[in-house]
């Protein structure tokens, strides 16, 4: 019986060890069910300086090396340019997304250590839903600090656009929170369900293929993925909604089901994200601690064996 139902997909930029570490971990605790890993890697200089080759060498023939023609960085979608394929691939997992041939494709962050099955787990979990994974950025969320809603439930609480302005009004001017609701679009108004910060965590998320490909650009009406949407003042850049914000919005309104799993126990995920990117100190902390659980688990990663997970 053919185990190797699951493909990966992975956006690069820069982090070299924790890049290493995320794909190296996963294989160890689960690779038994991954076939092809889409090692997407942005062209920018920062992938020039810090080379990822020796993580390439040991992934071996699982690897699909791709480089978009250009990075989106973090810029609003433009919906009239989602007939190219050029633009749509340099939005985030979309070339993955498009070209997988496995019913279920996994996205991961390329800063995380995988301690446990999390393969395994997520397809346990998959069910009839279209996706799984951690849902909400509920610590960005003035509904979860004011008790209305939470991680999963965003089902059961359904506000209209001035309670969700009220929401935002209402909490302690101490608390960061985005500010989506200064300068709303019409697109936002009318549609604040699911709340802005609701969507299905990127950092490491399982889809269903026969359910989100359908549905999703370029098949479906459903906005990419990796589409970063504007909905607010494109001058200021406060309205723009998160990675899968859109995506996940979209697909919960045609009714599709995701399901909210908790990976604390299977993954441990670096805090600082694109932060990072812009701390010096942060950065080379985080890819020497990296560099030392590689070496600690794996012997590091010029005797790192992925096979071994098969």
């Amino acid at each position: 019986m053919k185990t190797r139902i699951v493909d990966v997909a992975i956006n690069v930029f820069g982090k070299p060890a924790q890049t290493a570490l995320s794909l190296v971990s996963l294989l160890a605790c689960s690779g038994r069910f991954i076939d092809r890993i889409y090692f997407i890697e942005e062209p920018d200089g920062m992938n020039t300086a810090f080379t990822h080759a020796e993580t390439l060498r040991v992934l071996g023939d699982r690897v699909v090396h791709y480089r978009p023609k250009f990075m989106n960085w973090r810029y609003a979608v433009d919906p009239a340019r989602l007939v190219d394929p050029d633009y749509r691939h340099a939005l985030r997992y979309q070339y993955a997304f498009e070209h997988t041939d496995k019913n279920y494709l996994l996205l991961v962050h390329n800063d995380c250590e995988f301690t446990h099955d999390v393969v395994g787990h997520l397809l346990g979990r998959l069910g009839g839903h279209t996706g799984v994974g951690e849902i909400g950025q509920c610590w960005l969320c003035p509904a979860h600090h004011l008790g209305r809603c939470g991680p999963g439930r965003h089902l059961e609480f359904r506000p209209d656009f001035d309670e969700v302005r009220a929401l935002y009004d209402a909490l302690d001017q101490s608390i960061y929170r985005r500010r989506y609701t200064e300068e709303p679009t019409e697109a936002l108004v009318g549609t604040p369900w699911p709340l802005p910060e609701c969507r299905l965590n990127e950092f490491c998320c399982l889809l269903s293929m026969a359910k989100a490909r359908p549905a999703t650009c370029p098949e479906g009406p459903a906005r990419p993925f990796g589409a970063y949407v504007d909905v607010g003042n494109p001058w200021t850049g406060n309205g723009i909604l998160d990675i899968g914000v859109a995506w996940f919005g979209d697909l919960v309104r045609m009714g599709h089901t995701f399901g909210h799993v908790p990976l604390k126990d299977h993954v441990r995920h670096v805090t600082g994200g694109h932060k990072a990117l812009f701390a010096p100190d942060l950065y080379v902390a985080s890819e020497e601690k990296a560099l030392a659980v590689l070496r600690a688990r794996f012997g590091g990663i010029g005797s790192a064996n992925p096979q071994e997970g098969a």
